[in-house]
């Protein structure tokens, strides 16, 4: 008896460590992506394009101007949504990683493949927000060289969860806004329904490939955590219809670390009344 009872012992402390390492790793994981030279870390700015020509340079009498770097790079001519860009002579710019040597055609992240430019220390490529507009990154970015690390609540089992995962039939339409007040409707499959300390709650979830994504906003919001709420992948159930929610790997959004991100904001029934405090706190610049 004594010896089974060990070994549950031994078998209990084990899941512990995996786990305590499976999130360590999700840590740094997160935290490698945040400061990759081009991560959301170095992003400094969104310039929304007006039709005809749009230049873009360090100059101050360019359309977009840049903090430092050659003075002027080229020129975006937009016709409504059609963009064709043209680097002045001597510049040396570079498109999806190839040198550009006559105009070309431009595509915005709505197409799945943005063509994303570099030049010198910075990338920048065109997002469709309602209209268009260049998301600027730098690599020297001052939120880039300043980061200090995210901080987050104690690990707590009590918020890994198991869930179930309800399918909509037919798929539903929900409301979601981001940051700028742009309205998208986006399909959800399904509602996750799960029990925290004995109550029932449930999140909508969107679809991304092998992985639930969730927006939520708890009662930490705004107090210990980022005000507008945080991002959660959850894994798709693989066998039934059950899976597993770890708040533990609850995130911040990229708009909690840089002033230029269009970030989507959790849908009214996703708000839900209760204290999770695990995952990334609140993030302080």
């Amino acid at each position: 008896m004594k010896i089974i009872t060990m070994l549950a012992i031994l078998c209990f402390n084990c899941a512990a460590s995996d786990w305590q390492t499976e999130i360590d790793n999700w840590k740094q994981q997160r935290v490698d992506s945040l400061t990759k030279p081009h991560g959301w870390l170095s992003l400094i700015g969104m310039e929304w394009f007006h039709n005809g020509l749009n230049s873009i340079g360090s100059a101050s009498d360019n359309d977009i101007v840049l903090p430092y770097g050659p003075k002027r790079i080229g020129k975006f001519q937009l016709n409504n949504d059609n963009i064709i860009f043209t680097a002045y002579n001597g510049v040396e710019i570079f498109a999806n990683k190839e040198a550009i040597d006559a105009p070309i055609e431009v595509k915005m992240d709505s197409s799945g493949e943005p063509t994303v430019f570099t030049i010198g220390t910075f990338e920048f490529y065109v997002i469709q927000r309602g209209k268009p507009a260049l998301r600027i990154k730098d690599s020297l970015a001052g939120t880039l060289k300043e980061f200090k690390g995210i901080s987050y609540f104690p690990l707590n089992e009590e918020f890994k969860v198991e869930a179930e995962f309800i399918p909509y039939d037919p798929v539903k339409e929900i409301e979601i806004i981001n940051v700028l007040g742009l309205l998208n409707k986006e399909k959800s499959f399904g509602k996750l329904k799960f029990e925290i300390k004995g109550n029932t709650y449930y999140l909508d979830t969107l679809d991304s490939g092998d992985e639930f994504f969730v927006l939520f906003a708890d009662r930490t919001s705004g107090r210990t955590s980022y005000g507008p709420g945080r991002f959660l992948d959850v894994s798709k159930p693989k066998q039934g219809n059950m899976t597993t929610i770890d708040f533990n790997k609850a995130y911040n959004p990229p708009c909690a670390f840089n002033d230029y991100s269009t970030c989507p904001l959790p849908p009214a029934q996703n708000r839900i009344r209760v204290f999770i405090e695990a995952g990334e706190k609140k993030y302080y610049k």
